[in-house]
């Protein structure tokens, strides 16, 4: 399947577990370092597209998140040259059936990796012109706002950090 945005498929959709410090309020406690999961390249799906679950359960958007691809293959990548290797940043729904989370011991896979259940766009943005610091993400559940961040103030980890851990 194509990117939505793009046409091309992605290799891999990496996903960090909790990344915001509200977030991580929430649920109590702070992470020491990112955790990820994986999402298969069937979650993606176009902005505007409507999140079905599974007959009987509740599906629920868990947060809004910045997407960024790298697109260019490397491995070990410094925090100092992270950045440069990013090529675009988007917007991205996470959905989950929440039901399904008590089988997927932390993977995710049955919970979040339903096909369509990360919404992206509407557009991509070049990194070149993006201050990572300063990209600032809102989300919205039925009208209200539930989040609202700024990158630099309530990420835990830098993009440049999890790009750099992430590339291996």
């Amino acid at each position: 399947m194509g990117h939505p945005l793009t046409g091309q498929a992605p290799s891999k959709i990496m996903a960090v577990h909790v990344s915001y410090r509200s977030r991580a309020m929430e649920r109590g406690r702070l992470p020491l370092w990112p955790s990820y999961f994986l999402k298969p390249p069937s979650t993606l799906a176009a902005t505007a597209t409507r999140c079905c679950g599974r007959r009987g359960a509740s599906c629920s958007p868990s947060r809004a998140r910045s997407r960024s691809s790298s697109g260019r293959g490397r491995s070990r990548v410094s925090p100092a040259d992270a950045w440069g290797h990013v090529r675009w940043v988007t917007a991205a729904n996470d959905f989950g059936v929440y039901d399904l989370r008590h089988a997927d011991g932390g993977s995710n896979v049955r919970s979040k990796g339903i096909d369509g259940f990360t919404p992206l766009g509407p557009g991509l943005l070049d990194a070149r012109a993006v201050d990572p610091e300063r990209i600032s993400l809102r989300t919205w559940v039925n009208g209200v706002l539930a989040q609202d961040a700024v990158s630099g103030d309530d990420l835990l980890f830098s993009f440049a950090d999890i790009v750099a851990d992430a590339s291996g």
